[in-house]
């Protein structure tokens, strides 16, 4: 007779909960490792340990399908401990179910527990029965492509100490487990398509910049940087035929070919040898006895002033070239200083640049050829009147310059000077703990309205606690002190030279209590105590500056929520805990002004015409204001003198910038003019708005140099 039970005991239920904490860690590490990029074999082993982890199994197998359509082991961990061989026929038993399970349809999971016979699978059985003749339960899961065709197993094996329940729980994980492992398959096939993309775009755009221009320099120099980079070579050169002699026009990562050097000289040798070959020259390491005599000296000569270990030359012919009786109109050169082991693929992206670059070389060559004398033909007499070309561009380039240092010296243009800051309310203050306490409570969140005094944060002080509790002490011990005398003086007897001693302490005492209930009420009073309640204190809202606006007469909290982060936390009485503002008020920007322009700000803010006055007769400077939350349009802004600081400060705000600055308000009297809606979605407190101050017209040199000159003032002329 069995039993079943009706609820689970303690052990399996704390099983199940430590199960169910180590396989949602499982599935989340499964996930990464799924999206990951990593290779095969690293994967799998990672995510087999993960697998088996999660559920304590003792031993596991990745199951994946060759080729051939036979399983074959991707990844195992302890498979001989599980003792497959230790009964007769026991691992052809195994491979008996991994073949039925593997070839039934709908792939499905199975579950078997030890010396069970495989049911319930629809695959065509074999010569020998599918059983687990193991001590182990044995949990199959499969692992699917795409169209949900398998593509292997994953297979856990799990001790039978468990409660039964725990081994449906343990399939269902060995399911989703699986599920990861397809996952990955499926992302590994989409980046092997994602980098066939990314090659034929590279080609593509190497195409499409080699065909950008018909200037043969500036193609061949487009076909040596972009053709280097895809061949995935060291360096890749380009020369180009005119006439009979080929030039070489570009060498990859070089700015200029330098015609007269020994490298180019003995390279433009190599290439007239090759085109007059006329077939491709591959030097692997190890020169062909049966080249020419020619192309072998040009070959040993570059090979003395260059030492790749694969270099290949390779003519490249136009489809349009109909003298073929004569050499090719381009060549390419590539080498390799430290080749792989397999070249061919490096020859075959070269045939691949080739064919792309033979039309663009080959055009921008038969451009040069075409006169453009109705363009050229003023130009070159003009040249010629004055003595050649070298003269032509040094009188375009003095000209140039004259015009230049003249446009320079006298066209004005305005002084801006560049400053960061932030969009707040005139009126904001920051929320301070009155005493050092822990916060107990927190009576307000971001967006609410409170009135000044309104009480913000309620904080416990253990110190506090103790000095009030020590005044509240002296101060009874003082009532009781003076309540005994008084009793002693009632009942009479007291001698006459011990009565003014009496007097004495009755009025001592009296003071004292009187003393430190004052003490206590100031206590109360500053620090917020609440009465009654030793060491319980609260923050409350300030009060409103009378100078500004407040017309709702309400502070709103503008800070970010961080109630979790202050809540039971100690702070200080110089910690800020909050910061509050006046939303309907007037608005500012708090600007941080760099130390080197502030010079600038404030000459123009006390030179006559460098600056605008108002209508109260007060100078400012114009400034461009742009919002970071819309930045399609600017405001123009004031800054007046009155309203920059007095001194520079470190900027504490900003870890990269090391210059103090200083800070100043600037107003925008056209925000006023906007609806409400344009003000909500531009009034927001915190915000970062970026500034240029214009300080007056100067030299057009000057104002878009000025930090150039001042560097050199600095680092030159004042160091001499």
């Amino acid at each position: 007779m069995s039993t079943k039970p009706t609820a689970e005991s303690p052990v399996a239920s704390s099983d199940k909960q430590r199960f169910s904490k180590q396989i949602d860690a499982a599935f989340e590490t499964a996930s990464k490792l799924a999206g990951g990029s990593l290779a095969p074999a690293e994967f799998y082993e990672q995510f087999l340990n993960t697998a088996l982890g999660a559920v304590d199994a003792p031993a596991g197998v990745i199951w994946l399908r060759t080729p051939q359509g036979f399983l074959q082991i991707a990844c195992q961990k302890d498979l001989d401990k599980v003792g497959l061989d230790a009964k007769r026929g026991g691992r052809q038993c195994h491979n008996e179910i991994l073949r039925q399970v593997f070839q039934s349809a709908p792939a499905r999971p199975v579950m078997m527990a030890p010396q069970e016979r495989l049911q319930g699978v629809q695959a065509e059985p074999g010569g020998v029965p599918a059983a687990n003749l193991t001590d182990y339960y044995a949990l199959f899961a499969p692992i699917v492509a795409q169209d949900k065709t398998p593509m292997g197993l994953l297979e856990v094996f799990h001790e039978a100490n468990h409660d039964p329940r725990l081994y449906q729980t343990f399939l269902q994980y060995a399911v989703q487990m699986a599920g990861y492992a397809s996952q990955y398959h499926q992302f590994s096939n989409a980046r092997q398509s994602a980098g066939l993309e990314k090659v034929f775009g590279q080609i593509e755009a190497f195409a499409r910049q080699i065909h950008s221009s018909l200037n043969p320099t500036e193609v061949a120099y487009h076909v040596a940087n972009e053709g280097r980079r895809l061949v995935e070579a060291d360096r890749l050169c380009v020369g180009v035929r005119h006439g009979k002699k080929c030039t070489v026009e570009a060498v990859s990562g070089a700015d200029v070919v330098e015609k007269a050097s020994t490298h180019v000289r003995r390279m433009r040798a190599l290439f007239d040898a090759v085109l007059k070959f006329g077939d491709k020259l591959v030097y692997k390491g190890e020169k062909d006895e049966g080249l020419p005599p020619d192309l072998g000296r040009a070959l040993d000569d570059y090979l003395a002033e260059s030492q790749p270990k694969l270099l290949v030359v390779t003519p490249i012919r136009d489809d349009r070239e109909k003298d073929n009786g004569k050499p090719a109109r381009s060549v390419l050169l590539m080498e390799c200083f430290n080749p792989p082991e397999q070249v061919e693929p490096l020859v075959q992206k070269l045939d691949v640049v080739s064919k792309h670059a033979a039309n663009a070389l080959y055009n921008a060559a038969e451009m040069r050829r075409v006169p453009f004398g109705f363009i050229w033909r003023p130009v070159s007499a003009f040249q010629e009147s004055i003595g050649g070309k070298h003269r032509l561009y040094w009188l375009l380039g003095t000209g140039a310059a004259v015009a230049l240092v003249a446009a320079m010296v006298l066209v004005p243009y305005p002084l801006k000077m560049s400053a960061t800051g932030e969009f707040l309310p005139e009126q904001v203050k920051q929320g301070f703990a009155p005493y050092e306490g822990e916060v107990r409570q927190i009576h307000v969140k971001p967006g609410d309205a409170v009135r000044p005094g309104a009480p913000l944060f309620s904080l416990f002080s253990a110190t506090l606690q103790q000095k009030m509790a020590q005044m509240e002490s002296e101060r009874h011990q003082a009532l009781l002190k003076v309540q005994e005398y008084e009793t002693f003086r009632a009942r009479g007897g007291i001698p006459a030279e011990q009565e003014a001693r009496y007097v004495q302490e009755i009025t001592s005492g009296r003071a004292t209590a009187e003393g430190r209930g004052r003490l206590l009420a100031d206590m109360q009073r500053s620090y917020g105590a609440i009465p009654g309640n030793p060491g319980h204190f609260v923050a409350r809202a300030p009060d409103f500056d009378p100078a500004l606006r407040a017309p709702s007469g309400l502070w709103k909290i503008i800070s970010n929520d961080n109630r979790e982060q202050l809540n039971h936390k100690t702070v200080k009485q110089n910690e800020p805990l909050l910061r509050l503002g006046v939303t309907d008020g007037g608005w500012r920007g708090d600007l941080k002004i760099p130390q080197r322009a502030i010079g600038h700000i404030k000459k123009a803010l006390v030179t006559p015409g460098k600056h605008v006055v108002d209508e109260t007769s007060r100078a400012y400077l114009p400034v461009d204001v742009l919002f970071a939350s819309d930045a399609s349009k600017s405001f123009v802004g004031r800054l007046y003198l009155d309203e920059l600081a007095a001194q520079a400060e470190a900027n504490r705000d900003d870890h990269n910038q090391n210059e103090p600055v200083v800070t100043g308000y600037v107003r925008v009297p056209k925000l006023d003019d906007l609806t409400d809606a344009q003000k909500s979605a531009l009034f927001v407190a915190g915000q970062e708005v970026h500034v240029r101050i214009r300080c007056g017209d100067h030299a057009l040199g000057y104002s878009l140099f000025h930090g150039v000159w001042e560097w050199f003032y600095e680092k030159v002329i004042f160091f001499f």
